[in-house]
């Protein structure tokens, strides 16, 4: 191939798990005197073994189909790397937010029942681009639910944490109406100060149950089973598990390098502008919603 020999682009890694399967050939005293093709493909072992490994070579091959496939031109092979270094009066961060799955305690049954999903999986339901249409399903069976709960997973987290989380978990309980009309949907968690979120919770027909949840207990795709204050429990096709958001590693990190004194929930507080304020004058940060 012609790109093959620009070296730049033939990155080797020294991590690859494991080397690469071939194919299985017939011996060679077996190919004499017949027309029986050589090659004959993976048997069940070797496939299951490359399968593993898919794509973690990670190495460039140099067919170019990037190249070829990228309308507006963006590939080029030949261009060399260097450093450029602006002047700026002011920089801002924009942090981003993920949502911090480790720390689910695993009480609340996530990867031990298929039918417990986490609010970002739900979002991927909901959306008409997602896995599934935008048809909300019990993952076990397929089926359409007919009762859901919303369980906060976290204990506890700052006040700005703990709105943007519960603000995410409304407005998932207001498409999720528009789905599901018929459902039963209860949201377990702390709305003490939140009141235009009971609001919304009212509006969608939802039933807003604020004792903490004990345990989720896997059913084997059958309802499960969430269990909360005063020894109660409910039976549910689908818990939606509330995740606490927290800002995203790479934004830590540059953080970090820059020297900037961030706490884990302020970049989800700001002024009118939006913005927030860090320890250097220069440098403010983007607020999440």
């Amino acid at each position: 191939m012609q790109y093959e020999n620009k070296g730049r682009f033939i990155v080797k890694f020294t991590d690859i798990p494991s080397p690469r399967q071939h194919h299985i050939e017939i011996e060679v005293d077996e190919r004499r005197n017949n027309y029986s093709e050589v090659e004959l493909g993976f048997d069940e072992e070797r496939a299951a073994r490359e399968a593993k490994r898919c794509l973690s070579c990670r190495r460039c091959l140099g067919c170019a189909l990037c190249w070829a496939e990228c309308k507006p031109e963006a590939i080029q092979f030949d261009l060399q790397d260097e450093i450029i270094e602006i002047e700026a009066d002011s920089v801002i961060i924009s942090p981003g937010g993920e949502r911090a799955l480790n720390r689910i305690d695993s009480r609340f049954g996530l990867a031990k029942d298929v039918n417990v999903v986490t609010d970002l999986q739900l979002e991927r339901m909901l959306s008409e681009s997602g896995p599934s249409g935008g048809l909300v399903i019990r993952p076990f069976d397929g089926q359409i639910p007919s009762s859901v709960a919303f369980v906060q997973a976290y204990d506890g987290a700052a006040s700005a944490m703990n709105r943007s989380a519960l603000t995410f978990a409304v407005n998932e309980v207001t498409l999720l109406r528009q789905k599901l009309p018929k459902a039963e949907i209860a949201v377990f968690g702390g709305f003490e100060d939140f009141s235009e979120g009971k609001s919304a919770l009212d509006s969608a027909g939802a039933t807003l149950i604020a004792a903490p949840v004990q345990s989720v207990t896997p059913n084997g795709g059958s309802p499960v089973k969430v269990a909360f204050a005063d020894a109660q429990a409910k039976e549910f096709d689908l818990v939606v598990l509330i995740t606490q958001p927290v800002m995203s590693n790479d934004a830590r990190d540059l953080a970090k390098a820059l020297g900037l004194d961030i706490s884990y929930a302020n970049f989800l507080s700001g002024e009118g502008d939006g913005l927030i304020q860090t320890n250097k004058e220069e440098v403010r940060l983007a607020r999440q919603e």
